[in-house]
């Protein structure tokens, strides 16, 4: 079995934003010469989550709504009394999406339905995040 590790960065615009990089991890799976296997999506910052969904910027737009309502800043957090930056609201909101996943690679390609994509989700954002892409497999 072969490994291939890629760092992606992204450096947002604002505290919470949304990025579809299906892009990127394409790339990094086809640089990786892997052709069945695995890649793990896994962000390197615990107030930050990767997952799959629909294509729709209307969904993403609605998830951000929804995280926004599930855990507002500023509501009180006992980590935010422990924590100077203030983002608990970021760490609980990338647990709700979930931190990372696994997609499968076929013929050397992510192997996505018809209308996913993979995206990064930051809830702390505004500074240079960075992304680990792992892919396994023959």
């Amino acid at each position: 079995m072969k490994s291939h590790r890629k760092l992606l960065w992204f450096q947002t615009q604002a505290r919470t934003e949304i990025i579809d990089i299906t892009e990127e991890v394409d790339a990094a799976v086809r640089e990786s010469g892997i052709s069945e296997g695995l890649a793990l999506i896994y962000p390197m910052h615990t107030s930050a989550a990767v997952y799959v969904s629909d294509s729709d910027r209307a969904l993403t737009e609605d998830l951000a709504s929804l995280l926004a309502r599930l855990a507002p800043p500023g509501a009180g957090y006992a980590h935010d009394a422990s924590d100077p930056k203030g983002n608990a609201d970021g760490h609980l909101k990338a647990i709700l999406c979930g931190h990372h996943v696994s997609v499968p690679v076929s013929e050397g390609r992510l192997d996505l339905g018809t209308w996913q994509c993979v995206y990064y989700a930051e809830f702390d954002g505004q500074r240079d995040k960075e992304v680990q892409v792992r892919i396994l497999g023959v």
